[in-house]
């Protein structure tokens, strides 16, 4: 689009505004050259966040959010937007660079905008003499819907040098602004022509044609201005993304559709977001699959023994080619090709507890179905192995709960709190045994249930190891429970435990902080599901150190006041940190930092790694908001500082085995906020483990940290949020970190001669060694 656009507006009555030399009207837009720099905001700075020549300022208490809309405009693609979602005060606006004028010259200026509120346009003028003056042209009123033109003439005082025009707004609502004019004198230009809608036409499959297997959808569609893409649809859902090159076509699976008469639309778009919409219907016609089931044995049947028989009942128009029956998935003897189906089971090399059997019937077109598993259990005598000795001795009374106290196992107990419905069984089954104890929540709306067992005394910086073995039908977590000297409470969440519905180890390590008198560790169910519990053990260990002790600063979210608090005291001792940025954020100032702040970090030495798009709990998002929350984010900091985004710190710490295996396609590294340090026998770059610095740990706790981290020779990541004397966010102090109390911590780094070193260069020399 051309700077030197015209535009007409229809003549308003003649209002004047201001008193004096400067003097302004309703009337129609002047002839002449444009004098805006980029009047339609068509052109974008490098990093593509925000229009050339145009900058955007805010006044007062508000929260706003400014954005550069690249897909939507009045007569291009591109336009600008504020969004004002709180306000005590001030205003908001984006606003083009001061232009030179004429003194006591008429001026008319034009501009296109909708809003949802009543908003302000206001003349800024600069005088000979460096005086700056603003003057209201008038309100506008609001039009959520269509685009509206607002036109203003005014003759400029005899002093003036130059002037910039600028629509504000300053309630809760939003403007979207596009297509400014500024020219001298008045009179009537030439608008740019409406936009029209696009053309499109399916040209494959045909009207009414009957389809199988994967069908080729194509269009063709055209537009006077450009297409930016068509969708394909069928019944009204998409068929994959948005095809935004011609020539337009998708692939559609119909064997994921009934057998039936099915509608496929294509929408095309063009560049002013206009619309068209073809239609044709086809009928699915694809050969279906056979049907199984199995019939011995029955659900939830116990079986032992060498020659258990496993049979299913199997039909299909076309005719079985062959049943495969599985046990937890994987394959149980040969397809048998020949009814009536059957496999033999020698259930004594399968591990006594719960297990599941399915079969997989295939046709003659090869469609296969997998029957609705069976659970069954296996329960044969066998002579339990011993089990894996601890680190050192077993601090835990009765680990594998073999020891009855009446109905329950002696020296444990059961607790629930918050709302919920838990039940809980000492089971005469175990991992290694004949016991083991098992929690069950079947209404939850908070709070947790566990077994657990009297704390246990443990001493300042020694190393601990923990273990138990689990079945779960639910993801469960494992928890540390610190009785402090002055009798305080601390806990630690230790991690996250995946489901497993086979019997599954959770290890992990603990280090006893400064002033801790005695812990307990417990596996916690906090949800609706069960948990089987057995084998556990507590004892002091020594983990294998590395080549040295490491310190790794961080800081989490990209806060502002990271930039002007913490920024200056890691120069002030020469330490490199790790900052983790939520991209979402960087346009949101004063409270994070600008893109420009993130990007001289980097090129101060700070490594700056991915916290997310918009820091979500990445365990409740869809897969398709999970894989843009990773990769987005790493995009758009590494465009920023051009340099490789390697390393992922979770929101909230919230992980699960899908986040990892995701996570992993994007990143070298993903942090949790897992209590603990790094050793060589622990390391495990999907799940880096951290000790987390807010407001309720002391500098003797952190120095006690850095302390075994240099005795141990582990890793030690720390990991910060704010750094000033008042949260940005009022209720947030518990995240919050004195100035004071980090330039002493950063100093003792610094005085204990511990290399410090940021996440990427740690697990660069961790892989190194042997």
């Amino acid at each position: 689009m051309s700077h030197m656009f015209k535009k007409i507006v229809l003549s308003l009555s003649a209002i004047a505004l201001l008193a004096g030399s400067l003097t302004f009207v309703y009337t129609a837009i002047a002839a002449g050259t444009n004098l805006i720099n980029n009047p339609s905001v068509e052109t974008a700075n490098a990093a593509g966040t925000a229009p050339t020549s145009w900058s955007q300022t805010k006044s007062g208490s508000n929260t706003t959010t400014f954005s550069y809309k690249t897909t939507e405009g009045h007569a291009g693609t591109k336009s600008l937007y504020v969004n004002m979602t709180k306000r005590t005060g001030g205003n908001a606006e984006w606003k083009f660079t001061s232009v030179a004028v004429k003194p006591n010259q008429k001026y008319t200026y034009t501009e296109y905008y909708k809003s949802n509120v009543a908003t302000t346009v206001d003349l800024e003028t600069t005088t000979t003499a460096n005086k700056v003056a603003t003057k209201s042209l008038g309100s506008v009123t609001a039009s959520p819907t269509n685009w509206q033109s607002k036109t203003y003439t005014f003759t400029t005082p005899a002093n003036i040098k130059t002037l910039s025009v600028f629509h504000l707004i300053n309630k809760v609502g939003w403007l979207q602004t596009d297509d400014f004019n500024l020219v001298e004198g008045d009179g009537t230009v030439t608008p740019p022509p409406a936009p029209t809608a696009p053309a499109v036409t399916i040209t494959a499959p045909a009207a009414n044609a009957t389809v199988s297997g994967t069908q080729a959808v194509s269009a063709t569609a055209t537009d006077k201005v450009g297409v930016s893409g068509v969708q394909f649809k069928v019944d009204g859902t998409n068929i994959g993304a948005e095809d935004v090159t011609a020539p337009y076509s998708v692939n559609l699976d119909t064997k994921t559709l009934t057998n039936a008469t099915h509608t496929i639309t294509a929408t095309a778009r063009n560049a002013s977001s206009l619309t068209a919409v073809a239609t044709r219907t086809i009928t699915v016609k694809n050969p279906t699959p056979p049907s199984v089931s199995i019939t011995n044995p029955v659900s939830g049947a116990t079986v032992s023994g060498t020659s258990q028989q496993v049979t299913a009942a199997a039909s299909d128009a076309q005719g079985i080619t062959n049943v495969q029956f599985k046990l937890d998935g994987n394959n149980l003897g040969s397809p048998d090709t020949t009814a009536p189906y059957a496999a033999t089971w020698n259930t004594s090399t399968t591990a006594n507890g719960s297990h599941t059997l399915s079969a997989v019937a295939t046709n003659k077109s090869s469609l296969a179905t997998t029957s609705t598993p069976v659970p069954v259990t296996v329960q044969n005598i066998v002579t339990p192995p011993p089990a894996t000795p601890p680190a050192g001795p077993n601090l835990i009374a009765n680990p594998s709960f073999e020891t009855a106290n009446g109905a329950a196992p002696a020296n444990w107990l059961s607790s629930n709190w918050g709302t919920n419905t838990a039940a809980f069984s000492y089971l005469n089954t175990g991992h290694t045994g004949s016991h083991s104890v098992k929690a069950e929540i079947t209404n939850y709306t908070n709070g947790a249930a566990n077994w657990y067992y009297a704390d246990i005394p443990v001493t300042t910086g020694k190393t601990y190891k923990y273990e138990n073995w689990y079945q779960s039908n639910v993801d469960t977590e494992v928890d540390a429970e610190i009785v402090m000297n002055d009798g305080t409470v601390q806990y630690a969440w230790l991690g996250t435990v995946f489901a497993s519905t086979n019997w599954a180890k959770f290890s992990t390590t603990f280090t006893a902080p400064a002033g801790a008198k005695s812990i307990a560790i417990y596996q916690i169910l906090a949800k609706t599901g069960y948990i089987v519990s057995d084998d556990y053990s507590l004892g002091e260990y020594t983990p294998v150190p590395l080549n040295r002790g490491l310190v790794s600063v961080t800081f989490d979210d990209g806060w502002a006041n990271q930039y002007t608090n913490a920024l200056p005291l890691l120069g002030k001792y020469g330490l490199p940190a790790t900052f983790y940025i939520i991209s979402d954020e960087l346009t949101d100032q004063p409270d994070y930092m600008s893109a420009a702040q993130v990007k001289n970090l980097s090129t101060a030495g700070h490594e700056i790694g991915s916290h997310s798009v918009t820091h979500p709990d990445l365990t409740t998002v869809s897969q398709a908001n999970l894989i843009k929350e990773m990769s987005q984010s790493q995009t758009v900091l590494q465009n920023l500082v051009g340099k490789p985004v390697t390393d992922f710190a979770y929101p909230f710490g919230a992980y699960n085995a899908n986040t990892i295996a995701v996570g992993k396609q994007y990143y070298q590294s993903q942090r949790t906020v897992n209590g603990g340090f790094n050793t060589k026998d622990n390391f495990d770059l999907t799940t880096l483990k951290i000790y987390e610095v807010d407001s309720n740990i002391s500098q003797a706790q952190v120095k006690g940290w850095i302390d075994a981290a240099i005795a141990q020779k582990s890793w030690l990541v720390l990991v910060y949020h704010e750094t000033a004397t008042t949260p940005t966010d009022p209720t947030d102090d518990l995240y919050t970190t004195q100035p004071a109390d980090l330039d002493a911590e950063l100093a003792y780094i610094k005085n204990s001669g511990v290399a410090t070193v940021t996440v990427n260069q740690a697990i660069n020399e961790i892989l190194s060694q042997p």
